[in-house]
């Protein structure tokens, strides 16, 4: 959805960048001795850029057998950066889409570093000498670096190859560390009760990781902003993230011990969906759109968000695209995108215009399932 927004925006900008270029051709020369025909420049002006927007939309070569040449040429030369601009743009977004995706398992990783790291800079504070007067007082008769749950995460030898194949570290960012440290876990209750014994079951450093993680990562706001600062996709990658982690730390004490989590089952049916479902996206795009038009005759599409129309469109995709897939799975997962996204009434919008063009297409058999796409189709 983000990618074809970004794509959306990036063709608009690239028509008016070409426009400007075809007006730019046809401005009187204020250096020429000649005499100007204003009125002649600015008739050749708005046909050249007629005659490149109808380009544009029949993706066919400017063609006008009245037309001068030079206005001729000023339209598809207009056409031609446009349409290598577009293609530029299309191919980097589709290549920013799977590095997008492939930083949640980088978050993943990050965050786990991050537990290392507290619990180095967690022993360093406990065998400090010299404290500030001032300084609040602090059971120091244990620590988070003695939680066999970090250590395992520290010795892991899986993981130390992942964080250095991924570049993921955080040694320029110690004093971020320390201040989570100090803001974060030496304020918390539970943390400060769990320093406050010697020793410690498997249970207590499970469920003390686990608090850690829940609560103090995930949750308290010196850590929350400062991971969203990192990336700007945090809050839509947090929730996966999460999940992976916990899955992590609970398989520390589990018979098999630590295991890392993949990002996906099978990343290369994933890759191939996503590659798929942006691709055909952009290639059906005025199939979609008439499909949109024939269902809001009441309504002008032109009017209709840009996110809800994004979102119809892909899901139309979905439904066409990807037999293995049951109907009330796509429509029920983009009816959750436009409520994420879109605006408060998109969510019953999309709902409705999905379930009747679903409907119809499968009425007229241009909408057809077969194998785990035929489950809960009725």
């Amino acid at each position: 959805m983000q990618a074809l927004y970004a794509f959306r925006q990036a063709d608009v900008s690239n028509q008016q960048l070409a426009i400007d270029g075809i007006d730019d051709l046809f401005q009187p020369d204020l250096n020429s001795m000649e005499p100007q025909n204003k009125r002649q420049l600015e008739g050749y002006r708005k046909l050249a850029g007629l005659l490149f927007e109808e380009g544009v939309t029949t993706e066919q070569p400017a063609r006008d057998d009245d037309a001068p040449s030079k206005v001729l040429k000023a339209a598809n030369d207009g056409l031609a950066f446009y349409r290598i601009r577009t293609k530029k743009d299309r191919q980097h977004l589709a290549q920013m889409l799977l590095k997008q995706v492939n930083g949640i398992y980088d978050d993943y990783l990050l965050v786990l570093q991050l537990l290392v790291e507290l619990g180095h800079v967690a022993r360093i504070d406990r065998e400090r000498q010299y404290r500030n007067v001032d300084e609040v007082p602090f059971p120091f008769e244990s620590d988070l670096n003695d939680n066999t749950v970090i250590q395992a995460l520290a010795d892991h030898q899986p993981l130390k190859n992942e964080v250095v194949r991924h570049n993921i570290s955080w040694t320029d960012d110690l004093p971020f560390v320390r201040k989570a440290l100090r803001e974060a876990f030496k304020t918390d209750e539970t943390y400060r009760a769990y320093c406050a014994q010697k020793t410690h079951t498997q249970e207590e450093d499970q469920a003390l990781a686990q608090h850690v993680l829940r609560t103090l990562i995930f949750k308290h706001e010196t850590i929350r902003d400062h991971l969203a600062e990192i990336d700007l996709s945090w809050i839509e990658n947090s929730e996966v993230v999460r999940g992976l982690a916990i899955r992590t730390l609970k398989s520390v004490h589990s018979p098999t011990g630590l295991q890392l989590e993949a990002l996906t089952d099978d990343w290369e049916e994933d890759e191939l969906f996503l590659n798929t479902l942006y691709e055909k996206s952009l290639e059906n795009d005025a199939d979609y759109e008439q499909l949109l038009v024939d269902q809001l005759q009441n309504w002008d599409v032109d009017r209709v968000a840009i996110l809800d129309k994004i979102i119809l469109k892909l899901a139309l995709c979905e439904l066409l695209s990807f037999p293995n897939i049951p109907v009330k799975v796509t429509i029920n997962e983009y009816i959750e995108l436009a409520k994420a996204y879109s605006t408060p009434k998109s969510g019953k919008f999309v709902n409705g215009i999905l379930d009747n063009i679903s409907e119809k297409l499968m009425a007229s058999g241009r909408l057809r399932k077969s194998g785990r796409g035929l489950l809960d189709n009725k």
